[in-house]
């Protein structure tokens, strides 16, 4: 079994007695895009060349966003698709699409305190199923909060993990119609990410 061996988001909550909710949570940061990266990413969403597939999504238009927020954290790195195998009995292993964590001093991740999920085939409940596995693995890694976010490259979603809540916004944002407010948003994550990092003296700041 693995993360995205789960199905729907009551399924993980059950088996590790996680409390579910829905209100709003999320805070924009504003983050200023130069005009023309912010135009790429808005010709690319207009493009469905850039959707024709799984792959597709992910390169032509998920990682160049995390990309733009990313390069404003000088500790932060984005992970993709690397093992991050923590509990094999509970299922919490595999290769998630995308970790946003700092790189220690000895090569590896550190504790993963926000993911991102490409909601396969738009299946939202499925991607938060696999989210939430992955927020609760690193809350077992000793994250006092994890947050998640699920997208298609065009819709965009959030939700955080705290004292064994799981909390949903329930707005979805749509990037084609609102760039700037994804970006906003990310920018806010990405921000109390890098707020919530402990150990510092073990992280590698040489990059």
């Amino acid at each position: 079994m693995s993360y995205g061996s789960f199905k729907s988001v009551s399924e993980v909550a059950r088996k590790f007695k996680i409390k579910v909710k829905e209100k709003p949570f999320i805070n924009r940061l504003n983050i200023e895009i130069s005009e023309l990266y912010f135009s790429d990413m808005k010709a690319r969403l207009s493009d469905s060349m850039n959707f024709i597939n799984e792959a597709t999504i992910c390169e032509r238009i998920i990682r160049p966003i995390l990309d733009l927020v990313e390069v404003k954290y000088e500790l932060l790195r984005i992970w993709s698709h690397v093992s991050y195998n923590v509990d094999t009995v509970k299922g919490l292993v595999g290769e998630p699409d995308y970790l946003i964590a700092p790189r220690t001093q000895y090569g590896d991740m550190s504790i993963p305190p926000l993911c991102i999920i490409e909601a396969k085939q738009e299946k939202f409940e499925e991607g938060w199923a696999q989210a939430l596995a992955e927020m609760v693995a690193a809350s077992f890694q000793g994250a006092k909060i994890a947050y998640g976010v699920v997208t298609t490259g065009k819709t965009w979603e959030f939700a955080e993990l705290k004292d064994n809540v799981y909390t949903k916004d329930p707005a979805s944002v749509s990037a084609t119609d609102d760039l700037q407010k994804v970006f906003d948003i990310l920018n806010g994550l990405f921000d109390v990410t890098n707020s919530s990092i402990e150990n510092r003296e073990e992280l590698d700041v040489s990059v």
